[in-house]
């Protein structure tokens, strides 16, 4: 399984869906984030014959346009979160909420954001009005103490709902049960640029807004389009409040509202069927606590080697500096449980010798020698 399949918990939500404990291999290469190209890192090296398993045709589209091939929509894991949590349901019978959540537009390892955060957040105050503001920070804004503290001095709440996860280290699989939490919990939910936080929003049935400075992305990929082209393609979200039922058809698009699979669909487009012949009840949600711990031990080493920056990219800027993200060498790496698939397999390769090494971690293609950033949330 390539790591990224398990970003934001995404494949532990599909496990859940059908019926699983935990997520088997996924079979493919499954898209964790929103963006204006096919929902992939650019870069991304893919195995050939593998498929690549999108959100929406939309992303199929946009890849087929650049020349790529070998899609299979599957539609956002976020939507199979809804149907598992009820949200129609919940939305019946919820009191209206108040205040408004801010996603600021983010970075990540290889690319910082670039712009003020304390004018960003004092102009959505100004904009807002006297209402209860709660900002949440992707984990890599979240673990600089300047950018936090920013938004700490300007007299709002500031929450984090958890690490992304990197090579099956410090996977928060509870990541989306508490943006649903969070969203559920405020009238309103905006950010400076179109972004999965906003079309999650928007398919939940809450009220979103895109405004303010979008600010900037160290080197940012042409083929994404930057700040103008979801502004040239959808002018309308693009503002203070965005109609509701327009913004829901634009998410439901983009996320694969009509493409969702049946349980049986998934544990056959996965490759899971060695794993269970049809699909049980869902298990337990995952407890919403978030484990301050892997901050802690992130911060205990340097940033990341310079194999996952962006090609062609340079220093993290001096105006955010650099984020501490690696875990220690020493810490457990919680391979995740081996398979009756996968076990199979590698006795096929190695005669049933126990694997060491890299071996011990099968993956599909390469991931230390892709991008890991395709989100724009």
């Amino acid at each position: 399984m390539h790591h990224a399949n398990h970003f934001y918990g995404h494949a532990h939500i599909m496990a859940r869906y059908v019926g699983l404990e935990a997520p088997p291999r996924i079979w493919g290469y499954l898209q964790h984030g929103w963006n204006m190209h096919d929902g992939f890192a650019v870069g991304t090296v893919f195995t050939p014959q593998y498929p690549k398993f999108v959100w929406s045709e939309a992303c199929a589209r946009r890849g087929w346009a650049a020349g790529l091939r070998n899609y299979m929509v599957v539609a956002a894991p976020w939507l199979y979160l809804l149907e598992l949590e009820r949200q129609k349901e919940w939305l019946a019978t919820a009191e209206p909420p108040t205040g408004t959540i801010v996603y600021p537009f983010h970075g990540w390892e290889g690319q910082q954001v670039l712009g003020s955060h304390t004018a960003y957040i004092e102009e959505v105050k100004a904009a807002e009005g006297d209402v209860p503001i709660t900002v949440c920070l992707h984990w890599n804004e979240y673990d600089n103490p300047k950018v936090r503290r920013e938004y700490e001095d300007a007299g709002v709440r500031v929450v984090t709902h958890g690490q992304r996860g990197y090579l099956w280290q410090d996977t928060d699989v509870a990541f989306l049960y508490r943006q649903l939490h969070e969203m559920r919990g405020h009238r309103r939910v905006v950010s400076n640029r179109m972004s999965s936080a906003i079309l999650y929003a928007a398919s939940a049935g809450v009220e979103v807004g895109v405004y303010g400075d979008p600010m900037a992305l160290e080197s940012d990929h042409a083929v994404l389009g930057g700040v103008g082209k979801p502004r040239r393609i959808w002018p309308e979200m693009h503002q203070f409040s965005v109609p509701m039922d327009y913004a829901a058809d634009v998410a439901n698009r983009e996320l694969g509202a009509d493409e969702m699979l049946l349980p049986e669909e998934v544990i056959d487009a996965f490759g899971w069927a060695d794993e269970i012949a049809k699909p049980g009840p869902p298990p337990p949600a995952p407890p919403l606590e978030v484990d301050m711990s892997v901050f802690t031990r992130r911060r205990r080493r340097s940033h990341r080697s310079e194999s996952h920056r962006a090609p062609g990219a340079e220093e993290p800027s001096s105006l955010l500096g650099s984020i501490d993200v690696t875990v220690e060498d020493d810490q457990d790496h919680g391979k995740h449980a081996e398979t009756k698939s996968e076990s199979r397999d590698r006795d096929q390769r190695t005669g049933g010798a126990e694997p060491t090494g890299d071996a011990a971690v099968p993956s599909v293609g390469n991931p230390e020698g892709s991008s890991v950033s395709t989100d724009e949330s």
